[in-house]
């Protein structure tokens, strides 16, 4: 390690604190504030990789060259001592989580509890924003997200970014290697459009603590959660990291073929997910029996049912909703499915219901 190298990681100046490490092999990070921010911005082929942090006492820059930011490059995998929350901004990241590896394009988001092991690749082009939230810190968003639904009329289904939070402070589960997959369900700009302004008041409040600051953020950190946690703008896929790599990767073809109502091709699920299309095709039909279109069909002739079953939709409203062009074809495949045309199932259901 270089002189230089080793002042950047044992600065009483850096935020970030480096413990349970032999010979500077990077094994635990550890933050002494409520929160820290860390920007890092990676340009390969200029041979430029970044770090920013930020915390309410504290900045911290670094900016390295391929010639001297190698030990950063060959970090193993580490933990945090509290949740972290990494968003990626522009391009594409490679991160390494436990035993596997993935991709992450802009727009998306991890969420990865105290005892998940990971690193990034510093490769490529990419822009990525990390929030690292101590445990007193995500006590009072969770209270906060508690306080507000206390007030709501109807329950909202559960919602799972301030489960992993609420989940890390129990005994029982404390050694859980859990993390969520955020996926937009909408253009990436569209997503760090609304994002932005509250990625933006945070870091300003950050630099410039002022009176009032500490109660600002903590407000913008819950409204980013919530926003996080809108099914019409993200959907989130909670891994368990001890399930096997084909049961996680058919829990990521499920959750964007259910999230694309279906309608989800061999090639873009290739393009999603990095694998070959056959491959994937394969793992369709290991754990469902069918091929990938039969399972689409299947996603959304439920949501149909659903949909009759549920709600004062005109069936043609649902077609339209479901994608469907031609009417007789919808007709057709339901009745294979169900054994009965869609008004006959709706009065059926209907009737059972008065």
């Amino acid at each position: 390690m270089t002189k230089e190298e080793q002042l950047y990681w044992t600065s009483p100046t850096n935020p970030l604190v480096v413990t349970n490490a032999k010979d500077y092999q990077i094994q635990f990070y550890d933050i002494h504030t409520p929160f820290m921010i860390m920007l890092e911005t990676c340009h390969e082929a200029e041979n430029l990789y970044s770090v920013y942090q930020f915390t309410q006492s504290n900045y911290q820059s670094s900016v390295f060259s391929k010639d001297n930011f190698k030990f950063v490059k060959d970090r193993p995998l580490h933990q945090h001592s509290c949740i972290e929350i990494m968003y990626v901004l522009s391009g594409s990241v490679t991160n390494h989580v436990e035993n596997q590896v993935f991709t992450y394009e802009a727009g998306q988001c991890c969420i990865m509890n105290k005892n998940i092991r990971h690193c990034e690749d510093f490769s490529g082009e990419f822009q990525v924003v990390f929030f690292m939230l101590q445990d007193d810190f995500t006590s009072d968003l969770l209270k906060d997200h508690l306080d507000v639904m206390e007030h709501h009329e109807e329950p909202d289904e559960e919602n799972l970014i301030f489960q992993l939070i609420a989940d890390g402070k129990k005994e029982m589960l404390k050694f859980d290697k859990v993390y969520l997959d955020c996926f937009p369900m909408i253009s990436a700009d569209k997503i760090l459009e609304i994002l932005s302004p509250l990625f933006n008041s945070i870091l300003k409040e950050t630099i410039d603590w002022k009176a009032g600051s500490s109660f600002y953020i903590k407000g913008a950190f819950a409204r980013v959660l919530q926003i996080m946690s809108d099914p019409t703008l993200f959907s989130i896929n909670r891994i368990h990291s001890n399930s096997r790599s084909q049961e996680y990767l058919f829990s990521k073809i499920s959750h964007i073929m259910r999230s694309s109502h279906g309608r989800c091709t061999r090639e873009d699920l290739s393009t999603q997910l990095h694998y070959n299309g056959e491959y994937l095709n394969r793992i369709i039909k290991k754990y469902t029996g069918m091929t990938l279109l039969e399972y689409g069909q299947s996603i959304y002739l439920e949501e149909a049912r659903k949909l009759l079953a549920d709600t004062e939709k005109s069936i043609s409203s649902i077609i339209e909703e479901l994608g469907f062009s031609n009417r007789s074809h919808f007709y057709r495949l339901f009745e294979k499915y169900y054994g009965e045309t869609p008004m006959n199932y709706r009065k059926r259901i209907h009737n059972k219901q008065k």
